[in-house]
């Protein structure tokens, strides 16, 4: 049996390997998307035909992409050169709430200590 700083440590770094994954295959995703969207972007002629590659691709890939804005919207703010975070884009369901989860761990810790 293993005690109890040898299993947080294994259970830690279990996690962190398996979100690198997480995080690899996000990318590779990610990454291929992109590739889509280029190939599309390949093929036409000016900027109407830009626009609708670009909404066909957003069609296609949206839910998979996860990004919580309309085509217009993401298309006018390119255009527009406006700088922005991917915490406009990101959708509400897939953020993960780290206030909450640094409350949760103090608590936690709290018990411990009581224990």
């Amino acid at each position: 049996m293993h005690d109890y700083d040898a299993t947080k440590q294994m259970v830690l770094e279990h996690m962190q390997k398996l979100f690198e994954e997480i995080e690899a295959e996000a990318v590779m995703s990610h990454q291929e998307k992109y590739a889509l969207l280029e190939d599309a972007f390949e093929n036409a002629t000016d900027t109407d035909e830009l626009r609708v590659a670009f909404d066909q691709w957003y069609m296609d890939h949206s839910e998979d992409i996860g990004l919580d804005m309309l085509a217009d919207e993401i298309w006018d703010q390119a255009l527009s050169g406006e700088a922005s975070s991917t915490d406009a884009y990101i959708s509400d369901d897939d953020d993960f709430d780290f206030e909450e989860e640094e409350d949760g761990e103090s608590e936690d810790e709290d018990l411990e200590k009581e224990i």
